[in-house]
């Protein structure tokens, strides 16, 4: 698993508008946590996810399509610098507490368990962008071994609504 520091530039102007955004990027999650933070014009996210870069890359473009040109992909090496104030650094590169009462902060346990404000429509709408983008080659659908290895190590909700459909389209 990886962990990806992804800048979002653009006339991103309300904290509705970062927070879809957010809902939006939780499919390719694996932490405990996504963590963002915004101000004038940029959205800065963090976290782990064991999608490649180039597929979280295609998604990524693909849900600000319309929203913003402009994003950058890192994967978080001892090679990458970040500069930033200490409580923003503090906040966003902490991924396994997710006690903090903090809206720069998504569950995503909660999340993908549907306990959070992603609702069925958002989930259903994520679901549905992730097999369009596999449809068009963008990004590649998880193999049942993959879904099960998954399953395996870290239990079955660990497993993205996408995983969870593939593994009942398998099943029948």
């Amino acid at each position: 698993m990886n962990n990806y520091l992804l800048t979002i530039i653009g006339e991103l102007q309300t904290k509705e508008m970062c927070k879809s955004i957010a809902s939006s990027l939780t499919p390719i999650v694996d932490s405990p946590s996504l963590r963002f933070h915004y101000g004038k014009n940029v959205i800065v996210f963090y976290f782990s996810s064991e999608t490649p870069q180039e597929e979280i890359a295609e998604y990524t473009r693909g849900i600000l399509f319309g929203i913003s040109d402009f994003f950058i992909l890192n994967k978080m090496t001892d090679n990458v610098s970040v500069s930033m104030p200490q409580d923003v650094h503090t906040h966003l590169f902490n991924l396994e507490d997710i006690g903090e009462d903090d809206d720069m902060i998504l569950d995503m346990n909660r999340i993908k368990n549907n306990l959070d404000f992603m609702d069925e429509e958002e989930n259903d709408f994520a679901v549905l962008l992730l097999e369009k983008m596999c449809e068009q080659n963008l990004i590649t659908r998880p193999s049942l071994d993959q879904i099960l290895d998954k399953v395996l190590s870290s239990g079955m909700g660990s497993l993205s609504q996408f995983e969870k459909d593939i593994l009942e389209t398998y099943s029948k």
